[in-house]
C-alpha cells in the first residue's frame, strides 16, 4: 500500500500543478469492500467540467500506476465543492506532502474501513526570470 500511496501523492501533485489545488484527494476502502479502493477527489477545476476532469484523472492513474495497482482501485468519486462533509474531512488532512491514515470512520454516509488522505499541493507559479 505504501508504494501506491507514494504514487498517488505524485499524481495529486502533478494534477494540482497542472490544473489547480485539490480540496480532497484520498483513497477510501469501504467497509465490506473486497479490497478495492475508491479514489475521492474534490477541486474547483473538477466542478467546472466533471466529465473532462474525470478523463484527466483516470488518464493519470492509468499511465502512472501498474496493472496490480490499477486493479486495486474500484472507482473515482467526485465530491462537489459545496458538500458539507468536506469541512468535517478537513480536520483529517495532513500538511506538507504527507499522508494521514484513518480507520473505522463514517464519511459521506459510508462506513469506511480505512482511508488515506493526501495533503493538498498548491499550484506553483511559473514565473520566468526577466
Amino acid at each position: 500500500m505504501n508504494k501506491l500511496n507514494q504514487k498517488m501523492v505524485k499524481i495529486e501533485k502533478y494534477l494540482a500543478n497542472q490544473k489547480g489545488e485539490f480540496k480532497l484527494f484520498a483513497l477510501f476502502l469501504r467497509d465490506g469492500s473486497p479490497g478495492k479502493w475508491d479514489v475521492l477527489v474534490s477541486a474547483r477545476w473538477i466542478d467546472a467540467n466533471k466529465q473532462q476532469a474525470l478523463k484527466i484523472i483516470t488518464e493519470q492513474l492509468t499511465t502512472k500506476l501498474n496493472k496490480e495497482e490499477l486493479i486495486s482501485l474500484s472507482r473515482v468519486v467526485i465530491i462537489n465543492q459545496d458538500n458539507d462533509a468536506l469541512s468535517t474531512i478537513n480536520q483529517f488532512l495532513p500538511l506538507g506532502n504527507k499522508i494521514a491514515e484513518i480507520q473505522d470512520k463514517n464519511f459521506f454516509g459510508l462506513d469506511i474501513k480505512q482511508a488515506f488522505f493526501i495533503s493538498p499541493s498548491i499550484k506553483t507559479s511559473r514565473k520566468h526570470a526577466a
